[in-house]
């Protein structure tokens, strides 16, 4: 069994709840990470510059700091968890599909797999994800008797 049958037996068990995943965004938005696009976090910036500049200087001062407030106000209440929500789709769609970025995310820290039936954890990069799939996931070897 080499890591791609690995990953895939480790996506099941996501998909039908054996095992669960936490990712610590904190960590995880690295340059480095597979799952982390600056894009997303530079959209709300952007965003709040543009409302900021556009109302200061149109409007007042008064109106450029207040919509200042409210985009930052916005991306703690709602960027945030937008941007988490998207790294966590890219960690479903991309990082469980390609062996490549999987064992770059887990190089970085911040992915912990957790059995459901039972308290086990797994947690990069120290943990070996092989062995786990290995121990709590994979098939064990049926061995016929007289042989």
């Amino acid at each position: 069994m080499d890591e791609r049958d690995l990953l895939r037996l480790l996506a099941a068990a996501l998909a039908d709840g054996r095992v669960s995943v936490r990712l610590d965004v904190k960590r995880l938005r690295n340059i480095d990470s597979p799952i982390f696009v600056e894009a997303d976090s530079n959209r709300w910036l952007y965003g709040i510059m543009a409302a900021t500049l556009g109302l200061g200087l149109g409007l007042s001062w008064l109106a450029g700091i207040g919509a200042l407030a409210l985009g930052v106000g916005s991306y703690f209440a709602v960027g945030r968890p937008w941007i988490r929500g998207r790294m966590v789709a890219r960690f479903h769609e991309q990082a469980l599909t390609d062996i490549a970025a999987f064992k770059k995310l887990w190089r970085l820290h911040g992915v912990t797999l957790a059995l459901a039936a039972r308290p086990v954890l797994c947690r990069s990069p120290a943990g070996d994800w092989r062995r786990f799939v290995l121990d709590h996931l994979a098939e064990a070897p049926v061995t016929v008797a007289g042989d």
